[in-house]
């Protein structure tokens, strides 16, 4: 036992979630999920995104990706849940991420973006699965702007 009476990880139950956070699996088609992963880690110092495993579905739903997604699952889940993060929803990846992750107290978000993986990385993520599915959502949200500029070149503004 260490001299600060916490449990080691090698020892701890996944019902003690004192100490725990919530696993995150990243899905896409294509290689989506990977490219996004890599991309966040380069711009966002820190270890926040370290232990998120990213998914590449290519072709789409097949008993190989059924296994990695288990796989993946089994390897994130420290007793809190699961965030699956998916490029899109209702799409044989996101599909395959819902099923197999059944059982492991989860939530789904889809629009996989970089906001989102910058919000994750600074989260708390000791947080519910849902509530870090609400914030990777509303940091998404927020990303999304659409900046017209007319032929006068006037332009009208996103909003802060």
């Amino acid at each position: 036992m260490p001299a600060d009476g916490s449990i080691p990880s090698t020892l701890r139950s996944h019902s003690d979630t004192a100490h725990t956070k919530c696993g995150v699996v990243l899905i896409g088609h294509g290689n989506t999920a990977t490219a996004m992963l890599a991309a966040a880690r380069a711009i966002i110092p820190g270890d926040g995104l370290a232990d998120i495993i990213a998914l590449d579905a290519g072709a789409g739903k097949t008993p190989e990706l059924e296994a990695r997604v288990i796989a993946a699952v089994a390897a994130v889940d420290e007793g809190r849940g699961i965030l699956l993060i998916a490029d899109l929803m209702g799409s044989s990846p996101c599909m395959c991420g819902i099923k197999e992750s059944a059982g492991h107290g989860f939530a789904v978000v889809t629009g996989l973006n970089l906001a989102m993986l910058t919000k994750l990385a600074l989260a708390d993520r000791s947080s519910s699965p849902r509530e870090l599915a609400q914030a990777c959502a509303d940091s998404a949200s927020r990303s999304v702007c659409i900046k017209v500029v007319d032929e006068q070149g006037t332009s009208s503004s996103c909003p802060t």
